[in-house]
């Protein structure tokens, strides 16, 4: 079975499993993909699902008289200058994890970029979908507990690509740099 095979039949089965190993189903990621055009679809994927977890709440907080160019704006804004902002952040992100050390190209820090986002989007689509049910202080810790797993499952892979010689410093630091401020604005 030839790589291509490999990446459709299995991209969803993928992404359900990465949440058992995140450190095999990247793994597996760098070794099925290895061009341009294989992450393109990675990050397509996610910017969908941040579509349509923003079109949810889009749809529960707009007027009706604006509706459909606040549609317009969030469907342009997503599937058009979200995909070249995110090679913008990743080529940054690159840029400075070299500078702390790590082993990794350009190629495999985008890869990790988007595996982790394309693993976190159904994170944030379901937490939309949670946020339209729920308000107050539930709403507020379903979202922090969301993102912080969002941010668990970025620095693991991230720190799994770039080779970090300690992997749990980095995760612990980069959680660290996400709590302290959603703590000192949400419990102060």
């Amino acid at each position: 079975m030839d790589k291509q095979a490999k990446i459709n039949r299995g991209f969803f089965s993928a992404i359900l499993y990465s949440f058992k190993d995140l450190d095999e189903s990247i793994s597996k990621q760098i070794e099925i993909r290895n061009t341009e055009r294989q992450l393109l679809p990675l990050l397509y994927f996610t910017c969908l699902i941040l579509l349509l977890s923003q079109l949810i709440q889009v749809t529960t907080q707009v007027q009706p008289a604006p509706y459909l160019s606040v549609i317009t704006a969030v469907i342009v804004s997503y599937l058009f200058f979200l995909p070249i902002f995110m090679y913008i952040i990743s080529f940054i992100l690159h840029l400075a994890l070299k500078l702390f050390g790590a082993n990794s190209s350009s190629f495999q820090t985008r890869l990790a970029i988007f595996w982790s986002l394309a693993i976190s989007a159904l994170i944030f689509l379901f937490v939309s979908v949670i946020k339209v049910f729920t308000d107050g202080s539930t709403e507020l810790v379903v979202v922090i507990f969301s993102e912080f797993i969002v941010v668990y499952i970025f620095s693991r892979v991230l720190g799994f690509v770039c080779n970090f010689r300690d992997r749990n410093l980095f995760t612990f630091v980069m959680i660290s740099f996400y709590l302290t401020p959603v703590m000192l604005i949400n419990f102060s």
